[in-house]
């Protein structure tokens, strides 16, 4: 995905004001620059090819980026990954852009199966509009180990509060703004709604999560392995318990089989990452964000940290619905309105939810900010940028 594409021309257009809407019935958007795209795999950049990239770097702290054949900037996969902090004692990871800027603090918090990186064209983004930019990857994704842990929407949203306020610096007197996507966009919401001291503004983009009155907590469809072992707390262990009671019989042979079920999943997703994400993408799939998920595949402990995260949604104690209720902050909903997971439809009632909030409709799939970056980038910089100071 890099072309001879001076970098200036696509800051220039990332930085034309953007409208944010309300839904519309229709769920398609047109395309407001080339941006939203198809974008052609990666080639290599002359060093020379980018003078006000060169100017850039030299006045915002950046990690390695390059050029994709859109002319479009973003981060450089690194196969060792990039920071690390310790939660919990555990060595996780993030990247972060942009840390000596004046501007507000953005947290970004990635979905299942995803990681810090596949924020690799928001953080060089947001990080040249001056704003401070932090990406985690949650226990037991991307670069941070893979682990068996009680994984549950509780759990990954206090590793986002931590993160912010340890790592980002998040605080009463310099909040941050918080986006999430998927299941990263409930975890950000948990942080927002019992963080609020330090959050400036959340964003949602294309949010996982049941929002239907009176719906329960956890994922609206229970997943297999879920079935397998039981949807219940009772049934669903923690495996980092050493004074839990023996496993009975049937509850040993519920989880063997939960986790046969997992493993045969997880083998079968791997081999077909490409295929899953195109399936919810808009535009091409390149094969450097293919390579990235993969490689967190190959971690020894991929698959028992599968069939634990597999179990989150039975391990979840708050609703969706009440979290958003809880959140009294500014709202965006950024939304890829191609996506044939969470389709507007969800943003709608949200937005029924949360009437004050802003829409911001992108042509893309379920992960617009990689789908249609300039656009995303361009939406999420606005909105941040006009919120009142903390």
């Amino acid at each position: 995905m890099v072309a001879s594409v001076m970098v200036a021309s696509q800051l220039a257009a990332a930085a034309r004001p953007v409208g944010i809407s309300r839904p519309r019935a229709s769920s398609a958007s047109s395309p407001s620059s080339s941006a939203s795209a198809p974008r052609a795999p990666l080639r290599s950049v002359a060093a020379s090819s980018s003078a006000a990239a060169a100017s850039d770097a030299a006045v915002v702290k950046m990690p390695n980026v390059e050029i994709d054949v859109k002319g479009i900037e973003r981060l450089t996969l690194q196969n060792e990954g990039w920071s690390f902090w310790q939660w919990r004692g555990h060595k996780c990871h993030y990247i972060s852009a942009g840390e000596d800027n004046t501007g507000p603090i953005v947290v970004l918090v990635h979905g299942f199966g995803a990681h810090s990186y596949h924020w690799r064209y928001t953080v060089p983004a947001l990080a040249r509009k001056g704003f401070r930019v932090y990406a985690l990857c949650m226990l037991g994704y991307g670069w941070s180990p893979k682990v068996e842990e009680p994984y549950s929407m509780e759990f990954w949203g206090q590793q986002v509060i931590d993160f912010g306020r340890e790592v980002a610096g998040a605080s009463e007197t310099d909040k941050a703004v918080v986006a999430g996507n998927s299941i990263g966009a409930l975890a950000a919401l948990y942080a927002a709604a019992r963080a609020p001291e330090q959050t400036l503004g959340l964003c949602l983009v294309n949010s996982a999560g049941n929002f239907e009155e009176g719906a329960a907590p956890g994922p609206e469809k229970a997943t297999l392995a879920q079935r397998a072992v039981g949807t219940s707390n009772t049934t669903i262990r923690d495996p980092t318990d050493v004074n839990a009671a023996p496993h009975t019989f049937v509850e040993r042979a519920q989880e063997n089989f939960g986790r046969f079920v997992a493993g045969v999943i997880f083998y079968f997703t791997k081999v077909r990452i490409k295929t899953i994400l195109s399936s919810v993408y808009e535009y091409d799939v390149d094969d450097e964000l293919v390579r990235s998920i993969a490689l967190a595949a190959e971690d020894p402990g991929a698959i028992g940290t599968f069939y634990q995260l597999s179990l989150a949604g039975g391990r979840t104690k708050v609703a969706a619905g009440d979290l958003l209720d809880e959140w009294k902050g500014p709202l965006m909903l950024l939304w890829g309105e191609k996506d044939p997971w969470m389709t507007p439809s969800k943003a709608q009632r949200i937005m029924e939810m949360k009437p004050d909030a802003l829409y911001a409709p992108v042509l893309a799939g379920h992960c617009p900010h990689d789908d249609a970056p300039v656009e995303c980038s361009a939406k999420l910089a606005d909105w941040a940028a006009s919120l009142p100071a903390a």
